[in-house]
C-alpha cells in the first residue's frame, strides 16, 4: 500500500479549481504586433491559442462559479450590452461572450478569447447600466490588451528557465513533475493583474464605453462602489481586489480623464430605470444571497454553527435557489455529514439540471460515504457534462484503486498524471503506479 495517505478531508479540499490543468502549448508565437500600440511585442500564445484556452477552461470556471444564470433575459441584457462595447474596441472580431454567474462574491473576469463573466453578487451592488457598462468595458480592456496572454509568456519564460536549471534530473519523478511543459488553471489564467495592467483596462474600458455612446460617469462610479463596498463588505470582494488591485492612483487617474471629457458626453443618460429592470429578478433574491454571503464569511472565520444558520436562514429565503443549496451540501459535507449533503445535492440537480458542480460533489459526499460505485457514477456524469477536467480522472481512479480495480486505477491515473504533474494528487497517483509496477 502506498505511504502516501489521502484523507477524505484533504481530498475534498484539494478537488476545486486547483485540479485543473492544461497543458501549455509547445508552439511558440513569438514575437507580435501589440493591438493597442501597433508595436511588435513578446507574446507566445498567438490569438488561436488564447481562443482555445478559453474555450476549454470557461465551462469549468463557470461551473465553479454555480453556473451560467437561469435568467436568460439577465443574460441577453448584459450580452448585449457588452456587444455594443467590444465593437468599439482594438480587437472586435474576438469571440466574445458575456455570461451572469450564480456566484455570491463581488467579481467579474475575463479568459483571454473573450469570454466575460460578471457575478451576480456584483449586479446586486451596482446601480445603474453605465456602471455595468464601465465593468464589461474594464473586462474588455484585459482582452483587447492581451494582459492574460503576456502574463503567461511570463510564466512560460519562467518555466522555461526552470526547465533548464533541472533538466540534469532525467526521468525522475521530480524531473517529470518540473520542465517546460507546465501546467496552466483558470486559477491562473485569472491571478492577479498588475497596477499597470488596471491602469490600462480602466482607460481602454472608458474610451471604449464612450464610443458605445454610454456615460462614463459609469466608470467613476464603478470605482466609489467598490472602494466603499471594501469596508461594508471586505469579505465578498476579497477575490476581485486579490485580482484586480484597487488603488488611490487608479481612481484619480479615471477621475481625471473623466474630467477631460465633453459636458455632452457626461450629460448621457446613466441607465438606471432599465437597470433595476433588467436586474428585477436577481436583486428579489438580495436577502438571500446576503444570508449566503455571511454564512460563508463564518464558514471561513471558523465559525459552523452560526455559518449553518445562516446558509439554512438563504434556504428559507431562497429554497430551490442553486447556489444555496449546493452551499448547504458542501457546508454538511465538510462537517462530514455526507448523507445530508447528498440530500442537498440532489435538490441542487433539480434546481438546475445539467449543472456540473452538484454532480461532482455529490460524487464526493458518496466517496465519504465508502460507495464507490456510486461515487464513480457521479464522476462520469460530471465527466459527461463537463469534460476536460483532470481532476474527474484522478476522482474515477481513487474509486477504481479502492475497490481493488488496479487496471482501471491505472488507466485514469495515468491520464491525470499526463496533465498534472504537481500537488498532493499527483504524488499520490505516482506512487500508486509505481508501487504496482506501471512506472
Amino acid at each position: 500500500m502506498s505511504n502516501i495517505i489521502l484523507s477524505r478531508r484533504r481530498l475534498i479540499h484539494s478537488i476545486s479549481l486547483a485540479s485543473l490543468g492544461l497543458s501549455t502549448p509547445l508552439w511558440l508565437s513569438g514575437c507580435a504586433v501589440d493591438p493597442i500600440t501597433g508595436k511588435p511585442t513578446l507574446m507566445m500564445l498567438s490569438e488561436d491559442d488564447e481562443v482555445a484556452i478559453d474555450q476549454q477552461q470557461t465551462p469549468l470556471q463557470f461551473s465553479a462559479d454555480y453556473g451560467v444564470s437561469q435568467d436568460a433575459a439577465l443574460n441577453q441584457y448584459v450580452s448585449q450590452l457588452g456587444r455594443g462595447i467590444h465593437a468599439r474596441s482594438h480587437r472586435p472580431n474576438m469571440p466574445y461572450n458575456y455570461q451572469v454567474v450564480n456566484a455570491n462574491y463581488v467579481n467579474a473576469y475575463a479568459f483571454p478569447g473573450g469570454s466575460i463573466a460578471v457575478t451576480r453578487g456584483i449586479l446586486l451592488e451596482l446601480e445603474s447600466e453605465a456602471e455595468l457598462a464601465a465593468l464589461l468595458g474594464h473586462e474588455i480592456g484585459h482582452v483587447t490588451a492581451r494582459h492574460s496572454a503576456a502574463r503567461m509568456t511570463q510564466g512560460m519564460l519562467a518555466q522555461a528557465a526552470v526547465g533548464t536549471a533541472v533538466a540534469g534530473l532525467g526521468d525522475s519523478a521530480l524531473g517529470g513533475a518540473v520542465g517546460m511543459v507546465g501546467q496552466i488553471g483558470a486559477g491562473a489564467l485569472l491571478a492577479r493583474y498588475s497596477r499597470d495592467n488596471e491602469r490600462q483596462a480602466d482607460q481602454l474600458g472608458m474610451d471604449y464605453m464612450v464610443l458605445a455612446d454610454h456615460n462614463p460617469k459609469g466608470m467613476v462610479e464603478l470605482m466609489d462602489m467598490l472602494r466603499s463596498l471594501s469596508s461594508r463588505k471586505p469579505n465578498a470582494i476579497e477575490l476581485m481586489f486579490s485580482s484586480h488591485p484597487m488603488s488611490d492612483e487608479r481612481y484619480a487617474n479615471v477621475q481625471a480623464q473623466y474630467g477631460g471629457l465633453s459636458a455632452s458626453v457626461k450629460s448621457r443618460s446613466e441607465g438606471r430605470e432599465r437597470y433595476m429592470d433588467m436586474t428585477a429578478r436577481v436583486r428579489a433574491l438580495k436577502p438571500a444571497i446576503e444570508a449566503m454571503q455571511e454564512g460563508e464569511r463564518l464558514l471561513a472565520q471558523n465559525e459552523p454553527t452560526q455559518a449553518e444558520s445562516r446558509l439554512l436562514d438563504a434556504e428559507r429565503l431562497a429554497p430551490n435557489d442553486y447556489t444555496g443549496l449546493v452551499l448547504c451540501g458542501k457546508f454538511y459535507l465538510m462537517q462530514e455529514r455526507e448523507q445530508r449533503a447528498v440530500e442537498y445535492f440532489d435538490r441542487a440537480r433539480a434546481a438546475y439540471p445539467g449543472e456540473g458542480q452538484a454532480i461532482q460533489y455529490r460524487g464526493l459526499a458518496h466517496l465519504g460515504l465508502k460507495q464507490f460505485g456510486a461515487a464513480r457514477e457521479d464522476f462520469l456524469a460530471y465527466e459527461a457534462v463537463l469534460p476536460g477536467n483532470p481532476g474527474t480522472d484522478f476522482l474515477i481512479g481513487y474509486t477504481h484503486d479502492q475497490e481493488g480495480e488496479r487496471p482501471a486505477a491505472a488507466q485514469r491515473y495515468q491520464a491525470f498524471l499526463g496533465r498534472v504533474q504537481q500537488g498532493e494528487q499527483a504524488e499520490y497517483a505516482y506512487a500508486r503506479l509505481a508501487e504496482w509496477g506501471y512506472i
